[in-house]
């Protein structure tokens, strides 16, 4: 394959990101691989996609270490390149709201992408399916049942009527946030200066106002799917359980929050079945999914992440699963054939 991944800066890439072991074992089993950013995109007058890219053929690198050091010390060469003749666009790229104001509320990578569907190249995942899932809105998708109660709003009346009406605490945060940014925990909103909380957290958009489910005190379950399917390497799923540092609601691994070993429950099982379709639908490839207890939580599209953790933690190599499946979609696209990952190991894990 030839398989270019866009990802926001070369040199912030570390070996723990999901991106580097992805990019590592495709050039191990070896694809062509090259890194691009967004910057270096342009479009031709005949419709071609270019783009400046560091380039790892002809190198023969054992580890993920020296893979990144080759790219960085500039061992690795940087080419033109005309990605409308790649297999595969990887998109690892999200734009934070400054980008995003600055392009008018538009997705440039989503935009090449789109191109380059047309011209035929694997684009993960789908620019019409980040489109859809863009936003945390995206969730309101999926059956009610599945999900926390939720309210997007950017009325303050609506929020406190909300609260109200749940009787029990809540979570308030950015509707476009991540990393944990400006999330509160609302245990009693006459408490609290709810006013100020809910200013601070609209000062950039929309807010989502949500049911705290207490089961997060257990932590929040990663698990990651392609084609709608749990990531198999052999009969071990790739998930994990991030539990939240001491007085803390959040469980992000930069905050302090811990990985855990966990099981596919028969309720994680039942998620993904709701959830499949659409995403399957929506060209979502490679997704991972966020469960609280027997509720979904969040679906990222644009950059899950994970592989270092699970690998980590049961020694396997998830990113050889996903390049794998890639080769077969890949072939399967060149022959004319239409493919989907079957996922045949979820039926033989045995569920809680």
């Amino acid at each position: 394959m030839k398989i270019c991944f866009v990802v926001r800066s070369l040199f912030s890439q570390i070996p723990t990101y999901t991106t580097t072991h992805l990019a590592f074992e495709a050039h191990r089993r070896g694809h062509e691989v090259v890194y691009s950013t967004l910057n270096s995109f342009s479009c031709t007058d005949d419709m071609k996609v270019m783009a400046t890219g560091v380039s790892f053929e002809g190198l023969s690198l054992p580890n993920r270490h020296e893979f990144l050091r080759a790219m960085h010390t500039g061992l690795a060469e940087k080419k033109e390149l005309c990605l409308s003749d790649f297999d595969v666009l990887f998109l690892r790229y999200n734009p934070n709201e400054s980008e995003m104001e600055k392009e008018k509320g538009k997705n440039p990578s989503i935009e090449f992408g789109r191109l380059l569907k047309l011209q035929g190249v694997m684009v993960v995942n789908d620019p019409g399916g980040l489109t859809k899932a863009s936003s945390k809105m995206y969730l309101s998708s999926f059956p009610s049942d599945i999900r926390a109660k939720t309210l997007i709003t950017r009325s303050s009346v609506k929020i406190k009527e909300f609260l109200k009406s749940l009787k029990k605490p809540a979570i308030i945060k950015p509707l476009s946030g991540f990393g944990g940014q400006d999330v509160f925990f609302v245990k009693n909103p006459k408490d609290i200066n709810i006013n100020q909380i809910i200013t601070s957290v609209s000062k950039n958009g929309y807010v989502m106002a949500q049911e705290y489910l207490p089961a997060v005190k257990k932590g929040d379950k990663r698990i990651l799917l392609l084609n709608g399917y749990p990531v198999f390497v052999g009969k071990q799923p790739a998930l994990y359980l991030r539990v939240s540092p001491q007085g803390e609601i959040r469980s992000n691994m930069h905050i302090g929050g811990r990985r855990k070993k966990t099981a596919l429950t028969s309720s994680d099982v039942k998620i993904i079945e709701a959830i499949r379709p659409k995403l399957v639908s929506d060209g979502l490839y490679f997704v991972g999914i966020d469960i609280v207890g027997n509720k979904l939580l969040e679906v990222n599209v644009f950059c899950p992440g994970g592989i270092n953790n699970i690998n980590e933690l049961y020694g396997i190599n998830v990113g050889k699963v996903v390049i794998q499946d890639l080769e077969r979609q890949v072939r399967y696209r060149q022959s004319g054939l239409v493919t989907q990952y079957l996922g045949a190991n979820l039926q033989e894990t045995a569920v809680q």
